[in-house]
């Protein structure tokens, strides 16, 4: 069992998907499974098949299908997993696994998600109907993360078996990272891609209404033309002193963010479950999220809070979480964390990819 893994963007830039794959195919190879990754963009010590993209909308390469069709032949590939559903290497990897009769799946990761269909929403129809669902119909499967997925998937691939495996966190790798530093600061910590998805503007107007001397919003992320907006809304709540952009950060600076904050917020309007809740929880950090990530109900049971993406319920979660004293938040963080262990850990669940991987093999 060989595995390649096709998507168009490997970058930092391409913020929880990157994460996502990268843990999978690790884990696959830890499990002793040959494991490949290509893809048209990548960061320059990433140690992955890459070609270059000379068309950035579509993320289009007249390198890639030759470059597919070689790893077939050189490296023996047996399956093909389509990382993502609107780009030209999702697109061509179909097809080359089609003429070269390589079972492949599909993991829209989100894309397909009603909310995003409102953005460009006459092209994406179009490519829809007459390129990407008359080839993504062939796969074998199209792996969805949440049940919400699962449902949105069937509706538009009736005919398809549609896997449900959520997104997983190394546990034990990711908890044992160790950060020296206490901030004594007071903050509030968002961190994610600078997207009008991601309800930043909603966290920003609940966090005004809060009016707590001393207590910081840190929004963490590499920074967009989007920050502009988010900047005038800023200045329109008098909250210009104390919302601070972070820029993107990685490696022991996240984990020290993480670990400082005295609650993590994604009040994002679409998304299926997302790395960062995940990472926060497992460090023990509360974290409050909406339903439209797609987590199990039970995360309002075990630690974390689940609200809709609107100022008023966010900020009720706040006010709730930043009433905990000390002793509180430890415990909340540290339920909330052995929930995530039991659900979403690639300790507990990473053997479903392996058995899904074998039946495609078939």
């Amino acid at each position: 069992m060989k595995i390649l893994h096709i998507l168009e963007d490997y970058s930092l830039n391409s913020g929880g998907l990157r994460t996502v794959v990268e843990q999978l195919n690790r884990k696959l190879i830890e499990s002793g499974v040959d494991s490949y990754i290509i893809s048209t963009e990548k960061e320059p010590n990433d140690a992955i098949f890459s070609v270059q993209s000379s068309y950035k909308p579509w993320r289009y390469s007249n390198l890639l299908k030759s470059k597919l069709i070689k790893l077939i032949n050189e490296n023996k590939i047996t399956i093909f997993h389509i990382h993502g559903v609107w780009m030209y290497p999702q697109f061509i990897a179909a097809k080359v696994a089609l003429k070269y009769k390589i079972p492949f799946i599909i993991s829209p990761h989100g894309m397909y998600e009603p909310w995003l269909w409102l953005n460009g929403t006459l092209k994406k129809k179009f490519y829809f109907k007459f390129l990407a669902e008359p080839i993504f119909s062939k796969s074998k499967a199209i792996h969805a993360i949440t049940n919400e997925e699962n449902q949105n998937i069937k509706r538009l691939f009736p005919k398809i078996n549609v896997i449900e495996i959520p997104n997983l966190i190394d546990y034990n790798a990711f908890s044992i990272i160790k950060t020296n530093s206490v901030c004594a600061e007071k903050y509030i910590l968002f961190m994610g891609r600078i997207d009008k998805k991601k309800g930043i503007d909603v966290l920003i107007k609940a966090f005004a209404k809060l009016k707590i001397n001393n207590l910081k919003l840190i929004i963490a992320g590499a920074l967009t033309s989007y920050k502009i907006e988010l900047d005038n809304l800023i200045s329109s709540v008098n909250c210009t002193d104390d919302v601070i952009f972070a820029g993107r950060v990685t490696g022991n600076e996240k984990v020290e963010l993480y670990k400082n904050a005295l609650v993590f917020v994604a009040p994002s309007h679409s998304e299926v479950i997302g790395m960062v809740n995940l990472e926060a929880a497992v460090l023990k950090v509360p974290v409050i999220t909406t339903y439209q990530t797609g987590l199990k109900k039970e995360w309002n049971a075990n630690g974390g809070i689940l609200i809709n993406p609107n100022e008023d319920e966010l900020y009720l979660a706040l006010s709730e979480v930043l009433s905990w004293n000390h002793a509180k938040r430890i415990e909340m963080g540290a339920k909330l964390s052995r929930f995530v262990f039991e659900n979403y850990s690639t300790e507990k669940q990473f053997k479903k990819w392996v058995e899904l991987y074998k039946n495609l093999s078939l």
